[in-house]
């Protein structure tokens, strides 16, 4: 029969034994979690854009026919400063009688946008429209805000602004009646404006 020794009694852990086994696993648990860390992916700048005047918007052809009395405007010579150097242009008016009678007014301007946020605020303060919101700005980023006011001849305007780090610009629908919510047909004439430079 094989001798057999009892087994002493175990040694109690130190408190600096287990303090030190605690912290080495924190620390390690820690590293990992800073290793495994992954820088955020930049976000894509969209690609530099140029203007154009398209010959059709909504399958309305330019207008020569001079715009309401009182209509407000956000002319272009002004237009130009928020993108100071502008590098393309585009105002025009676009405009149907029938079946009902609709013109469209836009104003854009390439360069560079130093403040979007000041420069929508600007955009939309011509047309005296209580609350612009904001709605989707479209495939070229941006910020964007629509809102309905009233020309001086009691017709219904929709005004939409766009802003980005190159390019700002406003469309304005009129109409004599009430309008629709125009958002899906802003987003629309965006895309017609604006083109990838080159």
């Amino acid at each position: 029969m094989p001798n057999s020794r009892p087994a002493g009694p175990r040694r109690p852990l130190s408190v600096a034994g287990v303090l030190w086994a605690v912290a080495a696993t924190v620390l390690a648990t820690g590293c990992a979690a800073v290793d495994d860390e992954r820088p955020a992916a930049p976000v894509p700048t969209p690609p530099a854009r140029t203007l154009r005047t398209p010959d059709t918007l909504l399958a309305m052809p330019r207008s020569t026919v001079p715009l309401p009395a009182g209509l407000p405007r956000f002319r272009l010579d002004e237009l130009t400063r928020e993108a100071a150097p502008a590098t393309s242009t585009v105002e025009a008016t676009y405009g149907r009688s029938r079946p009902t009678a609709e013109t469209i007014v836009v104003s854009a301007v390439s360069g560079t946008v130093a403040d979007s946020q000041a420069t929508l605020a600007r955009l939309l303060k011509p047309y005296r429209i209580p609350k612009p919101k904001p709605v989707e700005f479209g495939r070229f980023g941006g910020e964007a805000r629509c809102g309905r006011g009233r020309t001086a001849d009691q017709g219904h305007l929709t005004a939409c602004a766009w802003a980005d780090p190159e390019v700002a610009g406003v469309v304005v629908f009129l109409t004599a009646a009430r309008q629709p919510d125009r958002k899906e047909d802003f987003l629309t004439i965006r895309d017609e404006l604006e083109r990838p430079a080159g």
